[in-house]
C-alpha cells in the first residue's frame, strides 16, 4: 500500500482518522482525504477524474491515496440499490487484505475481498450475484475477474470505475492485459460509452530485463499507455517528493566467492550417478512408460536443485534442502498437490537417498553458525550465505528490526529460513519465510501468508526471507532494512524491493560477489 505517508510515520490526517473512529465508531463517516492529501496528489485527482490515467509515481509517494480520492467521487454512482459498482485490481492476495482495509478505512463503502483459495474458481451465477448485491468495491486479483468477464458473471458496463494496482504487470498474456485486449478495446471499437474509468498504479512504468536506450523505454512507455487506453501522470519535476520520502541507505556488501573445495567436488559426480541409478530402478520395476517419463523429469529437476544449492549455499543447506524434499508434508512445496502417489514416493526416496549420501560429508557434531570462516572454508556455507550472516549480525542491537531478505528460488528462501532460526547469535528474532506459488509451485497457504505478513507487522516476525511475492506494493511502514541476497532481475525489481524499506533511515543492503 502506498497512501502518501511521510516515510516511517502515520499521516497527520490518517492518525486523527483512526482517534475518531475509536471515539464514534466505525459506522461514522470517515474524514475527507483531501484534507490532507499533497498538492500533487489532488492535481493527479483531477486528471483522473477527466480520463484514463495511469499514476507513476515513486513507492511512498501516495499513489492509493489517490486511488481513494477518486473511489469517492464514484460512491454516488456504486452505492447500494445502484447496479454499478468499482474493482480494485491487485497482484497477489497479500495486497487483496492490504488495500481492502484502507479503502474501509478512508470509505464508508461496502468493500468486499476476493482470492483464489476462497473456492471462487467454482462460484456460479448465483453466488456471484449475491456478492454483487452485498458489496459496492470488489478488491481482488486479476484472474478472477477476467474468469468473471469471460463467464459474464460480471458486465464491463457494470464497472464504474477500474483500478488497476502495480499496473506495469499489464504485458503479453497477464490477466491485467486480457482484461483489457479482451474486454476493454472491443467496447471501445464498437463506441460504447459504457466503459469504466481506468486508473492504473506504478513505481516502475517499465518491466523488462537488461538495459534499454531511452527510445526502448519510450515505446515501453507508449505501448502502456495504449494497452491501458490511459496517459501517465508523475510529478514535473522529483524534488516535489523531496519532502515526503525517505529512501533507503543504498550499501553493498562485498563477499569474495571460494569454489567449493574439491573433497566436496565429487559430490556432483555423486548426485548425477545416484539419480541415473533411481531412473533404471523404475525402468526395472516396469512402470508405465508415462509414470517413468514423469519421474525422471521431477528427479532431474531435484538434481539440479541441490546442484544448485552445493554451488549457490553450500553443503549443509543442500543437505536441509534434500531433509526437507524427503518429508512427505514438505514434498508438494515443490510440485505442488499431485494424485501421482507413486511418483511422489519416488520423489521422496531421492530426497532421502540425497540427504543420506550428503550428510556422511558433514563430522558428527559441527555445529554450522559457530565458526563461519571455517564454515566456509569446508564448504558447508558459501561465502555469500555467510555475508548475509555477518550483515544481519552489524543490526543485532537495532530495536524492533523489520526485515526483508529477497531471493529468487523457492528452494533458497527456506533453507535460509532454517539456516537463520537456528544460529545462536539471531535468537530471540523471530525468521519465517514467504514464497508464492508460480511455475506450479505451492509452498504456502494464503491464509500463512497473511498471518506471516500480519505478525511482521506486529513485530511477532523480525525477518522474512522471500521471494518477489512482496516486492510489490507490501506497506510495513516500520520496515528497516531490506537486503538483496539474490540480485533483482530488472530495474522494475530493483524500484519494488527497494520501496520495502519505508522507515525513515533505513538500509537497502545488496550481496555482490567481489
Amino acid at each position: 500500500m502506498d497512501t502518501g505517508k511521510p516515510a516511517g510515520a502515520t499521516s497527520d490526517g490518517e492518525q486523527k482518522l483512526r482517534k475518531l473512529r475509536k471515539v464514534v465508531g466505525s459506522d461514522e463517516p470517515p474524514l475527507e482525504p483531501e484534507s490532507f492529501a499533497r498538492s500533487y496528489q489532488l492535481e493527479a485527482l483531477e486528471k483522473a477524474k477527466k480520463e484514463n490515467t495511469i499514476i507513476f509515481l515513486d513507492t511512498g509517494a501516495g499513489k492509493t491515496l489517490i486511488a481513494v480520492m477518486l473511489l469517492r467521487s464514484y460512491a454516488h454512482c456504486i452505492r447500494k440499490p445502484s447496479k454499478y459498482i468499482a474493482v480494485f485490481l491487485v497482484p497477489t492476495v497479500v495486497l487483496v487484505q492490504q488495500q481492502a482495509e484502507v479503502l474501509e478505512l478512508h470509505t464508508d463503502l461496502k468493500v468486499g475481498r476476493f482470492w483464489g483459495e476462497m473456492g471462487v474458481d467454482f462460484w456460479n451465477l448465483n453466488t456471484w450475484m449475491e456478492k454483487l448485491e452485498m458489496f459496492e468495491v470488489f478488491v481482488m486479483t486479476p484472474q478472477i475477474l477476467l474468469n468473471n468477464l469471460r463467464h459474464t458473471f460480471f458486465k464491463l458496463e457494470q464497472i464504474k470505475l477500474l483500478v488497476f494496482d502495480e499496473c506495469h504487470h499489464a504485458r503479453g498474456k497477464d490477466p491485467y492485459a486480457c482484461i483489457m485486449m479482451e474486454f476493454y478495446h472491443p467496447h471501445i471499437r464498437s463506441s460504447s460509452i459504457n466503459v469504466p474509468r481506468i486508473l492504473g498504479m506504478t513505481a516502475s512504468i517499465t518491466n523488462t530485463k537488461g538495459s534499454n536506450s531511452p527510445a526502448d523505454y519510450g515505446k515501453q512507455i507508449s505501448d502502456l499507455e495504449n494497452l491501458m487506453h490511459s496517459k501517465v501522470y508523475t510529478v514535473a519535476n522529483e524534488s516535489v517528493l523531496a519532502d515526503y520520502i525517505s529512501f533507503p541507505n543504498a550499501r553493498i556488501k562485498q563477499y569474495n566467492h571460494l569454489d567449493i573445495p574439491d573433497k566436496l567436488s565429487l559430490l556432483f559426480v555423486h548426485l548425477e550417478a545416484l539419480k541415473v541409478k533411481h531412473v533404471e530402478d523404475l525402468r526395472d520395476l516396469k512402470f508405465d512408460p508415462s509414470t517413468v517419463n514423469s519421474s525422471n523429469k521431477k528427479i532431474s529437476k531435484l538434481r539440479d536443485t541441490f546442484l544448485f544449492c552445493l554451488k549457490e549455499l553450500g553443503l549443509w543447506l543442500t543437505i536441509k534442502a534434500c531433509e526437507s524434499l524427503s518429508n512427505e508434508d514438505h514434498a508438494t512445496i515443490f510440485w505442488g498437490q499431485s494424485n501421482d502417489k507413486i511418483g511422489e514416493k519416488i520423489i521422496r526416496k531421492f530426497s532421502h537417498d540425497s540427504f543420506t549420501l550428503l550428510s556422511k560429508n558433514v563430522p558428527a557434531g559441527w555445529c554450522i553458525g559457530d565458526d563461519l570462516k571455517a564454515d566456509v572454508e569446508a564448504g558447508y556455507l558459501t561465502a555469500k550465505v555467510s555475508c548475509l550472516v555477518r550483515s544481519l549480525l552489524e543490526y543485532r542491537m537495532v530495536q524492533n528490526l523489520r526485515c526483508i531478505v529477497f531471493v529468487q528460488r523457492v528452494v533458497t528462501a527456506i533453507v535460509l529460513q532454517s539456516l537463520l532460526s537456528q544460529l545462536k547469535e539471531l535468537s530471540g528474532w523471530g525468521i519465517q519465510y514467504m514464497a508464492g506459488n508460480r511455475c506450479g509451485l505451492q509452498s504456502q497457504t494464503r491464509n500463512q501468508q497473511m498471518g506471516i505478513v500480519d505478525a511482521f507487522r506486529d513485530g511477532k516476525v523480525n525477518i522474512i526471507v522471500a521471494t518477489q511475492i512482496l516486492e510489490e506494493g507490501l506497506d510495513v511502514q516500520s520496515c528497516n532494512l531490506v537486503v538483496r541476497f539474490d540480485p533483482a532481475e530488472n530495474v522494475c525489481s530493483f524500484i519494488q524491493s527497494r520501496g520495502r524499506a519505508r522507515m525513515q533511515g533505513s538500509d537497502y543492503l545488496i550481496l555482490v560477489k567481489r
